[in-house]
């Protein structure tokens, strides 16, 4: 009697545990893309920037546009639309803003940093009340790599910015040395992990280096090749994350 009741026990688990573990994998690109947001609305809304590349423009209004679905798809919790609904109105207000009044851009920009840096505290607290997220985050050095990469853009892109007072949002050197360093550790550990899919890692560790050394540099104008290559980095990284899950499902 005891097997067929574990084995409907499993059954009815495993639709749960898949749903945990979609939620956590939707949880990590909430905090990924918002990062991925700021770093594509600095280029775009740059007031040295005469002619911006509208595929800046079109990059913020993806990352919005995924942002939105993922948190409707959590349950639209209070502490994550709030900071979501704060990101979605200032890019509004700087979308809507004459290029001729670029001078404002800068004290959008950093507003967006604020309501940034509360979403991502929101995904830690809101993890940290769902348990059962992080127990069913198998991916969790997918999600973690994608995060650092996300980071070190939305870093690069600020250093370059000319916002003033950067305290509170830019990384000191130390730390774009030990995350740089973290980053690589952690290609090395998942190529071994997932030897399966050793090509695909292949490809988004070359993205990631091609653009590297550029990421180390203090000085130049913000700019939109490392903004593609990291970015297609880490939405690479978020497609392997998922397909992952549903191999294991």
């Amino acid at each position: 009697m005891r097997t067929p009741v574990l084995l409907c026990l499993l059954y009815l688990m495993s639709p749960l545990a898949w749903g945990d573990a979609r939620s956590a994998q939707q949880l990590s690109e909430v905090g990924s893309r918002s990062r991925l947001l700021c770093a594509s609305a600095m280029v775009y809304f740059d007031p040295q920037e005469r002619s911006p590349d509208p595929r800046s423009l079109t990059a913020v209004f993806h990352h919005l546009n995924t942002l939105e679905t993922h948190v409707v798809q959590l349950g639209q919790p209070d502490l994550l639309a709030q900071p979501l609904h704060a990101l979605k109105g200032l890019f509004a207000e700087l979308d809507n803003l004459p290029r001729a009044q670029h001078e404002r851009y800068p004290e959008l920009v950093r507003q967006l940093l604020v309501a940034n840096r509360q979403l991502q505290q929101a995904t830690d607290s809101y993890a940290r009340a769902q348990p059962g997220l992080v127990a069913a985050a198998p991916v969790q050095p997918l999600n973690a790599l994608s995060q650092a990469l996300a980071s070190l853009l939305l870093d690069y892109q600020l250093r370059r910015y000319p916002l003033q007072d950067k305290t509170g949002f830019a990384l000191t050197p130390a730390q774009v040395q030990a995350l740089d360093s973290a980053i690589e550790q952690r290609f090395d550990g998942l190529l071994v992990e997932h030897s399966t899919h050793a090509e695909v890692l292949a490809k988004i560790r070359a993205s990631y280096r091609f653009v590297r050394a550029e990421l180390q540099q203090d000085k130049g104008r913000a700019q939109g090749g490392a903004e593609f290559y990291l970015s297609r980095a880490v939405l690479d990284l978020d497609e392997l994350a998922m397909t992952l899950l549903e191999e294991q499902s």
